[in-house]
C-alpha cells in the first residue's frame, strides 16, 4: 500500500511539475513538458484511428494500452493522474464509510462510441480521456486561483522587500491567467468528486472508456488476484476494494475491474490474498460485457456523430496556434488537454465553445484581444502530446502564419474620427502596417500589408479604439493561414508570396556618452 501511494504521488507530482514547467518555468524543463501526457492509452488509440497515423508522440500510448496484457489495469490503480487525484478526493471528502452500490457500467459503450467516431475520423477522445482531463484540471481550473494568491502574496511582502532592499521581490508580478471554459471544468471536476459518494472509484469502475480498454486486455493478463485455501469468506475484502472487483464470492475476481491495488491483501486477516502470475482459469470472474447489440448501437452512435459533423452550421475559420494542422487533421489529434494553453506565455490561446462548431468543443484557438501571439515563443508545439500543433525547425516559426489583420475602418480612429492614431503601426513586430496619407483626412490611416502580415494579434490586442460590443478597430480572422500537414513552412510562405520578417531590433543605447560618435544623438531621438 504504501508503495502504491508513494508511486502515486510521485507520478502526480511529476504530472503537475510538466504542466507548470510549459506555462510558469518558460519551458527550462530537462524533460518534455508532454512526456507524462503521451501516456494516456485512450488519447492515444483515438487519435491513432482518427488521424490515420501513427506518430512517435503516441507510441507511449499504445505501449500502456498493451501492458493491459500483463499487468491489467494497473496503469490506473498506480499511475494514472486522474484516478490518483480522485483518490486524493475521496480521501477529504468522502472518509465515512460508504454503501457499495451496484451502478451500470457505462465505459465499454462509451469506449465504443468514441472509437466508432474515430473510425469515422472525428475523435471524441476529449469527452473522457483521463490524463487530458487531469491536465485541463491542474492546468486550468487550479492555475488561475494559485497565480491569484501568489499575486496577493507578493502584494503583502512587497512593503518589506522595500524596506529591505530586495528590489527583485519588490517589483516582481504573477500574471494571473483566464481560460474561457474555466467554469465547465470546475462543475465537471465537482460532478466527479460528488459521484465518489455513491461508490469510491466509481469513475474508474463504471465510466473511464481508457480503464473499460486495459480491462478488455486484462481478461488475458497472468498476473491477476489469487485467493488461497486460508479464506475465511469474512467480506473484507469486498468491502474495501474500490471498483467493486471483488464479487460475493471473496474468491471470485472480475478482471476487468480490478486496478491491482492491493487493497484487499492489506486488509486480509487470514493472509489468503496474493497477487501473482496464473493462467486465467478459477478465481477469474467472467468479464460482464453489454450485449453485442448494445455495443453494436454505441458504436454505431459514435459513427453517427461523425457524420453529422459536416451537415453543422458553417462556422468563422477558427485562428488556430502557429503550426497547428489542416483544420480536419488538426482536430482529430487534438485532445484538448489544454497544455498549450497553460504554456502560452500571454494567454492568448483560448478553448473554445462552439465558435468553431460542435466539432471544434474545447479546442484551442488564439484570441488577440486577450494577448498577441509572440512570434519568437512557439511553447504551445513543446506542450502538445499528439502532434496537432506542429514544431518549428530553426528560423521557421517567423513563416507559420496564423491569419491577417483586418482595418475595421468604421471603428478605427484615423480612419472615422480622423484623429491621430500610431498603435497598430508600432506594435507590429512584423512592419505589416503602414501610415498612408488619404485625400480629405488630415491623419495618415492604416493600411495592413498582407504579405507581411502574420496574424500574431499585436494589432489587435493593443488597438485602443474599442465599440460597445468589445470589438476592435483592427482584427485579426484566419484568412490567408498557412495550415500545412507536412513540409517546410519558409517554402509554403515563398510559394504564397509572402514577404515575412520581424522588425529590426531597436539599437540598444550605449552604456556611456563616449561611446556616442561626435555629434550624434542617441537612438530614438533627432534633430
Amino acid at each position: 500500500m504504501r508503495l502504491r501511494r508513494l508511486v502515486q504521488g510521485t507520478v502526480l507530482a511529476a504530472f503537475i511539475m510538466l504542466l507548470a514547467a510549459a506555462g510558469w518555468l518558460a519551458g527550462g524543463a530537462l524533460l518534455p513538458p508532454d512526456l507524462l501526457l503521451r501516456l494516456d492509452p485512450l488519447a492515444a488509440l483515438g487519435t491513432a484511428l482518427a488521424a490515420r497515423t501513427l506518430g512517435a508522440s503516441l507510441v507511449p500510448g499504445l505501449f500502456v494500452l498493451a501492458s493491459g496484457l500483463v499487468l491489467g489495469r494497473a496503469f490506473c490503480g498506480w499511475v494514472c493522474p486522474l484516478g490518483t487525484t480522485i483518490d486524493a478526493a475521496d480521501a477529504l471528502l468522502h472518509r465515512r464509510q460508504r454503501r457499495a452500490i451496484d451502478l451500470p457500467r457505462l465505459n465499454v459503450p462509451l469506449l465504443a462510441v468514441i472509437l466508432g467516431a474515430a473510425a469515422l475520423g472525428v475523435s471524441l477522445v476529449f469527452l473522457a480521456a483521463p490524463l487530458p482531463l487531469a491536465a485541463r484540471f491542474y492546468g486550468q481550473a487550479l492555475t488561475p486561483p494559485l497565480a491569484f494568491l501568489a499575486d496577493q502574496g507578493l502584494a503583502v511582502l512587497r512593503p518589506l522587500a522595500g524596506r529591505l532592499g530586495a528590489h527583485g521581490l519588490y517589483f516582481a508580478v504573477t500574471k494571473v491567467p483566464a481560460y474561457a471554459t474555466l467554469s465547465f471544468v470546475w462543475l465537471f471536476f465537482a460532478g466527479l468528486f460528488a459521484l465518489s459518494r455513491l461508490a469510491p472509484r466509481l469513475w474508474c469502475a463504471r465510466l473511464c472508456p481508457a480503464g473499460a480498454a486495459l480491462g478488455l486486455l486484462a481478461r488475458l493478463a497472468p498476473i491477476r488476484r489469487r485467493v488461497g485455501a486460508a479464506c475465511t469468506a469474512c467480506g473484507a475484502c469486498k468491502k474495501t476494494c474500490p471498483t467493486g472487483a471483488v464479487m460475493a464470492d471473496p474468491t471470485l475476481t472480475r478482471q476487468a475491474d480490478c486496478l491491482l491495488c492491493r487493497q484487499c491483501q492489506a486488509i486480509c486477516p487470514a493472509g489468503a490474498v496474493s497477487y501473482l502470475p496464473v493462467s486465467p482459469g478459477p478465481g477469474a470472474a467472467p468479464v460482464a460485457l453489454p450485449a453485442r447489440r448494445a455495443l453494436l448501437a454505441a458504436g454505431l452512435s459514435g459513427a453517427g456523430l461523425a457524420l453529422l459533423g459536416p451537415l453543422a452550421p458553417t462556422f468563422e475559420p477558427a485562428l488556430r496556434p502557429p503550426g497547428a494542422g489542416p483544420e480536419e487533421d488538426f482536430l482529430a489529434r487534438c485532445v484538448r488537454c489544454g497544455a498549450c494553453q497553460v504554456a502560452c506565455p500571454t494567454n492568448t490561446l483560448q478553448p473554445l465553445w462552439l465558435a468553431a462548431g460542435p466539432l471544434g468543443l474545447f479546442s484551442p484557438a488564439l484570441t488577440p484581444k486577450v494577448g498577441p501571439c509572440d512570434p519568437r515563443c512557439h511553447r504551445c508545439a513543446a506542450a502538445c502530446p499528439t502532434g496537432a500543433i506542429r514544431g518549428s525547425a530553426p528560423g521557421e516559426r517567423i513563416f507559420m502564419k496564423t491569419g491577417g489583420a483586418i482595418v475595421v475602418r468604421e471603428r478605427c480612429l484615423a480612419w472615422e474620427k480622423k484623429k491621430k492614431c500610431l498603435v497598430c503601426d508600432e506594435v507590429c513586430p512584423f512592419d505589416a502596417v503602414s501610415l498612408v496619407p488619404q485625400a480629405g483626412n488630415p491623419v495618415r490611416v492604416p493600411l495592413v500589408d498582407e504579405k507581411k502580415c502574420a496574424g500574431c494579434g499585436y494589432c489587435e490586442h493593443h488597438c485602443p479604439a474599442i465599440d460597445a460590443k468589445g470589438d476592435k478597430a483592427i482584427v485579426v480572422a484566419a484568412k490567408g493561414a498557412l495550415r500545412l500537414a507536412a513540409g517546410s513552412y519558409r517554402e509554403a510562405a515563398a510559394r504564397a508570396g509572402l514577404s515575412l520578417s520581424l522588425k529590426p531590433p531597436v539599437p540598444a543605447l550605449p552604456e556611456t556618452p563616449s561611446e556616442l560618435p561626435e555629434g550624434a544623438l542617441p537612438p530614438g531621438f533627432s534633430e
